[in-house]
Order: structure tokens, then C-alpha cells, then sequence
């Protein structure tokens, strides 16, 4: 029988083994979280020109920027700040500004889109100084970044080859040192211009806040010197007055007011205890009284506190004239002629 060799199965001559295929890793093994190194073009040609604030803020932005196929990311300016973590490193509002400007005029990093509520869209570039560097001084080149006037390094450096371009076209021929000097002469030019230029944001804005510091802290010192001045007037007033500083102050207001000798009795009785010493606020209403009750009432007063070893000083009694009050001046007489003969027999009693 005649078969079909054509639909014959062929005999297999072999098995083809497969063998696993051993990924990459994306992320480094020796690290549990892994990591993603820098830009080497960074490392070596950018990172030695920057200042610390473009350094930090670079550092802050790549730490977000990460990922694959990931160029860009939004971030905002407190992520950017960072200090999340307690205890952790914060860099300042200012600081986050002055690292962003410098970032983007070495046009290291580029504003991809400007958003207020995810921040702004950041993309590193990769780019090197060294060429810029190598033609111009750092001096210089940190005074064509603060002088504002070009967006970036390349055109600040794109200005000055034009400028040095056309003082070159004006003059005869130059050599190759004479163009350098060109280079550095547009440069100095740019520099005293911008020197010379207005600044009104620095010349209005900060000089007035620093005047309104200055007026703010000065209000602050009077409003503290008042205070304390006003303080120690109080404590003045209320503090315990020895004898002789109330005699000391006394003596010359009290003497066409009453009699000095009554009135230094008075005040020795007063200085015995410390609590029933007298102060200037005391010294001050027996003044207005004084005036009040005229010179006998004050000595009355002064008599009947010493007789009656009274603290205060009380207001003397009226007389009063007439025939039906006749009876009341002879009880008030005879009220003042025994407090008399009291002082009298003091003075026996005690030598004064």
C-alpha cells in the first residue's frame, strides 16, 4: 500500500530546551530601597561651579525626578524646602529661591510648566560649565548672572561675543589677545552698568523695611524704658520710708504747714514698725490735707494722732459760734486742754 510521504509527521531530531533569562536589576541589591545615581556630566562639570543653595536645591529636585522614563516631575517649593522628618534639615524659603535662580540661569534645569497648586514642573538638563568657566572668571560670570539682564548663560555669553564682535568690527584688526581683552572689556561694561542701574526693588522695598525695623525696634526700647520707668516710680511710691528720708523730703514743704517738731514726733511714732512706716503716697495726702485744714487744723490733727498714739491723722473739729452752741465749744475746750496737759505730762515723762 502507497502512502502519502508528504503528510508524514517528520521524526523529531531534537528538544529545544529554554533556558531562564536573568533580569537586570533596576535598583542596586546592596540597598534595601535602592537608589539612582546622579549625572556624572553633573558630578564633574556642574556640581564645582554651583553654590551650596543650587547644590541642595539640585540634590532636593533629583530626589523627586526619579524613575524610569520619568524627565520631569511637579514639585512645589515646600517639598523643595524639605524638613518632613522631625528633627531633619530644612532648608530655607530664601535659600530654595537664590538655588532655583542659579539652577535655571546655568540652564541646568528647566521650568517645564509653571503650576500653583502641584508646583512647577521641573526637568534636569545635561550640561556642563567648564567651557563657560574656562573663558570667563567666576567673578565674572556671578556678575552677569546678578545683573539680570540675560535669562541665561548662553546669552550672557552670547552678548559679550557680540559686544566684543562689534568693538572689533569698528577698530582696525585685533590678535587673538587683544579679542580676550575685548571679552573682558564688554564684560567690565556690563558689569558698571548694572552697578549703575536702578534698582528699585533694592533701593525702595529693603531700605524700607530696614527703616521700618529700625522704627519698630525703637518704639519697642521707648515703650520698655516708659514701662520700666513707670515700674520703679510705682514701687518708689509704695516703698517704706525710714525717718530721715521722710524728714529729708518734708522739711522744707511741711515747715509754713505745721508745726516741724509736731510733725517729727508724729513721723517717729509712724518709723517704730515697719509696717506702719510711712511712703510717698502717704506723704502726698497728708500734704493735701495739710492744706486743707490749714495750719492750727494740722497741728490740732498732728497733737491729737501723738496724744492718742493714733497711726492716722484725723480731721480737726470745727467750733462752732453761737448761744445755742455754747455748750458743744465748752466740751471741745475741755477736750483740747486735757490732750494739752497729756502732751504736757509727755514731755515731763519723757524729756521731750
Amino acid at each position: 500500500m502507497k502512502t502519502n510521504l508528504a503528510q508524514e509527521p517528520p521524526i523529531p531530531q531534537g528538544e529545544l530546551v529554554h533556558f531562564p533569562k536573568k533580569e537586570r536589576n533596576a535598583m542596586s541589591d546592596q540597598l534595601s530601597k535602592g537608589f539612582i545615581m546622579k549625572s556624572r556630566l553633573y558630578h564633574y562639570e556642574v556640581e564645582p561651579f554651583i553654590s551650596d543653595a543650587a547644590k541642595n536645591v539640585y540634590s532636593a529636585i533629583m530626589g523627586f525626578t526619579n524613575g524610569f522614563n520619568k524627565p520631569s516631575d511637579h514639585i512645589s517649593h515646600r517639598q523643595l524646602q524639605g524638613g518632613k522628618l522631625k528633627g531633619s534639615n530644612k532648608l530655607s524659603s530664601g535659600t530654595v529661591t537664590n538655588g532655583l535662580k542659579e539652577l535655571t540661569w546655568f540652564e541646568v534645569i528647566t521650568v517645564v510648566e509653571r503650576n500653583n497648586k502641584l508646583g512647577n514642573k521641573y526637568q534636569i538638563n545635561e550640561v556642563s560649565l567648564v567651557e563657560a568657566f574656562e573663558k570667563f572668571s567666576a567673578s565674572e560670570i556671578k556678575a552677569l548672572r546678578i545683573n539680570n539682564r540675560c535669562a541665561s548663560i548662553s546669552e550672557a555669553l552670547q552678548l559679550v561675543v557680540q559686544s566684543a564682535s562689534v568693538s572689533g568690527a569698528e577698530g582696525a584688526s585685533t590678535s587673538g589677545a587683544s579679542i580676550e581683552f575685548l571679552f573682558i572689556d564688554s564684560f567690565r561694561n556690563i558689569f558698571i552698568n548694572s552697578l549703575r542701574s536702578n534698582k528699585p526693588l533694592e533701593a525702595h522695598f529693603y531700605v524700607y523695611q530696614e527703616t521700618q525695623k529700625q522704627i519698630i525696634l525703637e518704639q519697642q526700647k521707648l515703650e520698655a524704658e516708659e514701662k520700666a520707668k513707670a515700674e520703679k516710680e510705682r514701687k518708689d511710691k509704695v516703698r517704706k520710708l525710714s525717718f530721715d528720708e521722710v524728714i529729708k523730703l518734708t522739711k522744707n514743704t511741711f515747715a509754713n504747714l505745721c508745726d516741724l517738731e509736731l510733725w517729727e514726733q508724729y513721723v517717729a511714732n509712724r518709723s517704730q514698725q515697719a509696717k506702719t512706716k510711712l511712703t510717698k503716697n502717704a506723704l502726698n495726702a497728708i500734704y493735701k490735707d495739710f492744706i486743707e485744714w490749714g495750719y492750727e487744723g494740722s497741728n490740732q490733727s498732728l497733737k491729737t494722732s501723738i496724744t492718742g498714739n493714733y497711726q492716722g491723722l484725723f480731721a480737726p473739729k470745727q467750733q462752732n459760734h453761737g448761744f445755742g452752741n455754747q455748750s458743744q465749744a465748752s466740751t471741745r475746750m475741755s477736750e483740747i486742754q486735757e490732750l494739752i496737759a497729756k502732751e504736757e505730762a509727755g514731755y515731763e515723762q519723757y524729756g521731750f
